[in-house]
C-alpha cells in the first residue's frame, strides 16, 4: 500500500492497485496487517485529544480467486451483503450490548455493494460504526469506521464520507 500525502495539512490518499480511498486530514496511519492468506487491512486513527483510543478507518481486502471469478454482475449486491454480514458477526463477537441496523443496498466506486450501521460496547465504553461490503473482480473489500461515544461525531463523518467517495480499479 502507497500512502501519498500532498502536505501534512492536506489529506492524504491511500492508494493501492484496487482500493483508491482518500484518507481524511487527522487520521494516522496505516497500520498494515495481513490477518490471513489473500488478505490485507490498513487502517487510519483520529485518537480523540489525549487518549490511545479515537475513530477507526480500516480498509481489508480478501482474495478468493476461483470462487468469485466470474459471479454475474446483478449477484453482487447479494454476494456483498452476505460478505457484510459474515465481517459483522465478527465485530459483534468482540463487543457487548451489540445491535445492528438492516444491511441497505448501495453504490461504492460504481459497483453493487452492502452497507450496515452498529452500536455496542467495547472496553467499557460505548460505540458505534458503519461497515461496508464490495465486490471488486474476485476481491472482497470491507470498508469499516468505528468510533467511541465520546469521538468527534466529525470524525465518523469524515471517515464515512471517505469511503463513499472510494474508487476501485484493477480486480
Amino acid at each position: 500500500m502507497l500512502l501519498l500525502c500532498i502536505s501534512t495539512l492536506a489529506s492524504c490518499q491511500s492508494t493501492s492497485e484496487l482500493v483508491q480511498l482518500p484518507i481524511p486530514p487527522g487520521f494516522e496511519g496505516p497500520y498494515t496487517t495481513q490477518p490471513g492468506p489473500g488478505s490485507s487491512t490498513s487502517a487510519y486513527l483520529r485518537k480523540i485529544p489525549g487518549q490511545s483510543r479515537g475513530t477507526l478507518l480500516q480498509v481489508t481486502t480478501y482474495e478468493f480467486g476461483s470462487k468469485l471469478a466470474g459471479i454475474p454482475k446483478e449477484e453482487l449486491g447479494n454476494g456483498a451483503e452476505n460478505y457484510l454480514l459474515q465481517f459483522l458477526a465478527g465485530v459483534q463477537r468482540r463487543r457487548t450490548s451489540f445491535r445492528a441496523d438492516k444491511p441497505t443496498r448501495i453504490q461504492l466506486g460504481g459497483l453493487p455493494a452492502a452497507r450496515i450501521e452498529w452500536a455496542g460496547t467495547s472496553e467499557g465504553y460505548p460505540m458505534t460504526g458503519v461497515m461496508y461490503c464490495v465486490i471488486v473482480g474476485t476481491v472482497v473489500v470491507s470498508l469499516h469506521t468505528q468510533g467511541f461515544e465520546d469521538s468527534p461525531a466529525s470524525d465518523r463523518a469524515a471517515a464515512v464520507r471517505a469511503i463513499e467517495a472510494v474508487t476501485f480499479g484493477g480486480g
